[in-house]
């Protein structure tokens, strides 16, 4: 998969290649939280190459933009470290093989996706690898776009990637813009890339499920009026306390009956509905912290502390609007 590139290509360049490792980890430190970073060798013979497809020319992230990157390893190592506060990355095997383990358990898949401050460590044996580095207010600035609000929480998205119809075909997506930035065609029309770049971010939050998944299943228009979203507000900033329609009412200032009629035609769920739907996706966070090794605790711990006390209907919710069991989540399953 190493690639040649255009001599002063302005979009694609080679970051690193040789057979120095001790190099390597330097740069690999660059990318990630530095003083977190170990690269072991059991052998170290071959070589690696790193190459820039797109975004920054050098290692690190920007936390505005997107960045692309190919990594040939021709050997067998191990690496450990921790992402930045401020990124997201995907890693895409396309040959050889990877073992990725997030806290204390292995990812149940050959591409995974980290997010900010996640530890890990990763066993690559002989592996072809595309790499795409995405900011976390890049990240934060699209569900904006897409919600027409700012998201109240971090977007976490599920570490296992799992090749559906949806994400196979963004891996081709993926692919495909590896190709065309190799071939120098973005060098001719940067505007191309730019839009390239931006389908596969939004490509990305459409087929890997996310937190925030829920809310983009239901995207809605921005509500129009100020008490539809005090009450929004409301709900999320009190998402673990008793919360009754008639409260939300109140915070909202008009009656319980305008609000309702309120809620349906701006948003199109009732209130109690979009309070299940915000303890939901705190739900899913909380899920994904215990499965990454961030946070302890059991299901039961956590429906509890969002408010779900009857689990049967929980599991039901959590299901429909995320695909799979809340278990299945807290143990990194597919």
């Amino acid at each position: 998969m190493r690639k040649r590139f255009a001599e002063g290509s302005p979009i694609a360049s080679t970051v690193i290649t040789g057979d120095d490792f001790d190099e390597l980890e330097n740069t690999f430190q660059a990318f990630l939280a530095p003083d977190t970073v170990k690269l072991h060798t059991p052998a170290p013979t071959g070589f690696f190459d790193i190459s820039q497809l797109s975004g920054l020319r050098t290692p690190g992230i920007d936390p505005n933009g997107l960045s692309v990157y190919e990594l040939t390893l021709d050997s067998d190592v191990v690496l450990e470290g921790e992402e930045t506060p401020d990124a997201y990355t995907v890693i895409v095997t396309m040959n050889g093989r990877n073992q990725i383990t997030l806290g204390q358990e292995i990812v149940p898949s050959r591409h995974v996706v980290t997010g900010p401050d996640t530890r890990f460590r990763t066993r690559f044996e002989h592996p072809d690898i595309l790499l795409l580095r995405v900011g976390k207010r890049l990240v934060a600035d699209a569900m904006r776009e897409r919600l027409g609000e700012t998201p109240t929480s971090t977007l976490h998205f599920d570490p296992a990637v799992v090749e559906t119809s949806g994400m196979g075909q963004w891996i081709t997506l993926l692919q495909t813009f590896s190709e065309t930035a190799a071939s120098g065609l973005f060098d001719r029309s940067p505007l191309a890339a730019a839009h390239f770049e931006k389908l596969l971010l939004h490509g990305l939050l459409d087929t890997q499920p996310h937190s925030l998944s829920g809310d983009l299943a239901g995207e809605r228009p921005r509500p129009r009026s100020a008490a539809v979203r005090r009450a929004m507000i409301h709900c999320e900033e009190h998402a673990a306390d008793p919360v009754s329609i008639g409260e939300l009412a109140m915070v909202a200032g008009i009656s319980v009956r305008a609000l309702q009629l309120a809620f349906r035609t701006e948003l199109g769920l009732t209130p109690m509905e979009y309070l299940r739907r915000v303890r939901l996706d705190y739900v899913h966070q909380d899920l994904l912290a215990i499965a990454q090794g961030r946070a302890e605790g059991t299901v039961t711990d956590v429906a509890l502390r969002w408010g779900f006390t009857h689990l049967g209907r929980f599991s039901g919710f959590y299901r429909q609007t995320y695909g799979k069991l809340p278990s299945e989540t807290a143990r990194l399953t597919a």
